[in-house]
């Protein structure tokens, strides 16, 4: 009895590391596909041409516009106007396709604060984790994905603020995007989490 435990556990234990360690590779985005969050904006792909894709991102106040390369889905440009501007802030490294292992980005964020004359900048370094292969069930539905922690490290101190915090989001190559995203609260106060509503994917 001890020995089938001992195999079902193996078992269990190498196929969630073979799944961490299998190369997902990016899903291909089609013209009017459209992704609705919960407590987030939704994402339409507008353009795609043969190495990008241009999605815009409809908020309850505005819109804004992002250029992803197609190999990677790392954003390469907001858009303003006909200016395409590099972008190099959070997120940027949300997707590396293909997705395997740990991979890291950085980017810097000028701060606003009521107690500062001045604002300041801080440097940030995100490290992305695949962890393993979860069955999710969101409001759009249930969902294989693949579970990613996204560790995030200020390199400088705020008086009263953790310098560290953690994101766990989970992708769907059914839905070819991310489907849930849970936060520890202590570093982002006053912010959400969200998992996927609806979408809809051209043919």
């Amino acid at each position: 009895m001890k020995k089938m435990i001992l195999l079902g556990w193996l078992v269990l234990v190498f196929s969630t590391t073979l799944y961490a360690q299998d190369k997902i590779e990016a899903p291909i985005w089609n013209v009017g596909d459209r992704w609705s969050f919960t407590a987030y904006p939704t994402a339409v792909v507008i353009k795609a041409d043969e190495s990008t894709y241009r999605v815009k991102w409809l908020k309850s106040t505005n819109e804004e516009i992002y250029i992803y390369d197609k190999s990677s889905l790392n954003i390469l440009y907001s858009v303003e106007g006909d200016r395409r501007i590099p972008y190099k802030g959070a997120d940027q490294k949300m997707f590396n396709f293909p997705l395997t292992g740990s991979w890291k980005n950085t980017y810097s964020s000028t701060v606003y604060r009521a107690n500062i004359r001045f604002p300041q900048e801080y440097s940030y370094i995100q490290t992305y984790t695949v962890l393993g292969s979860e069955d999710v069930e969101v409001r759009a539905g249930k969902f294989k994905a693949l579970k990613i922690e996204v560790k995030y490290e200020r390199l400088q101190e705020i008086t009263g603020s953790p310098k560290e915090g953690k994101l766990w989001v989970w992708y769907s190559p059914d839905v070819r995007y991310l489907i849930k995203g849970d936060r520890t609260t202590a570093y982002w106060p006053g912010y959400p989490d969200w998992e996927l509503a609806s979408f809809k994917l051209k043919r």
